[in-house]
């Protein structure tokens, strides 16, 4: 665990994603294992996941997920109306968020884009709390604990040319915003 002010713990936390490892961090839904883009084999063996499952990918700005596709009108829309929030926009095979939680928010502005799945085995339950996630994973030296975490997750959404498909609803009702 770790103690600070927010601007030491996000300090921390970038030398550790930079260093190549994973951190445990608080989101406006629930803890997640982070690392950078270039390290995402490493919450896949940290989390014990298949590696056809895709991860999120946190953005400090709406704006910054323009980097890593070319956003469809749809997509613009949901960015606009939904970020920063509980949305997952997967679009091109690439699902991105811009979380509501400044912490994160720094972060991903410090480091950039950050490769993100929620803090638990695969398989097993999310943990509310940063020491059921720091349990969960041993290996992680950094866990930054945001207090409990019980938000609905993020509501998942694919955007293609042909329209939009919820891949999973959760915090957001995307259904009024797009039609």
């Amino acid at each position: 665990m770790s103690m600070g002010g927010p601007a030491v713990l996000v300090e921390m936390a970038a030398a550790e994603l930079r260093s190549g490892r994973a951190v445990i961090v608080p989101t406006d839904t629930v803890y997640g294992l982070a690392a950078l883009p270039e390290n995402v084999d490493l919450l896949f063996e940290l989390k014990q996941r298949p590696a056809d499952k895709a991860v999120a990918i946190l953005v400090a700005r709406p704006a910054d997920a323009e980097g890593l596709f070319d956003p469809l009108p749809t997509t613009r829309r949901l960015m606009e109306s939904c970020w920063p929030g509980a949305l997952t926009i997967v679009q091109d095979g690439c699902g991105v968020r811009c979380p509501d939680h400044p912490l994160v928010q720094a972060l991903a502005s410090a480091v950039g884009p950050i490769a993100t799945t929620s803090a638990n085995l695969s398989g097993q339950p999310t943990p509310d709390t940063a020491a059921e996630a720091a349990a969960a994973f041993p290996a992680v030296q950094l866990v930054i604990d945001g207090g409990q975490l019980q938000s609905p997750p993020s509501t998942v959404v694919e955007v293609t040319e042909a329209g939009l498909s919820i891949l999973r609803q959760g915090a957001i009702d995307v259904e009024g915003i797009v039609e």
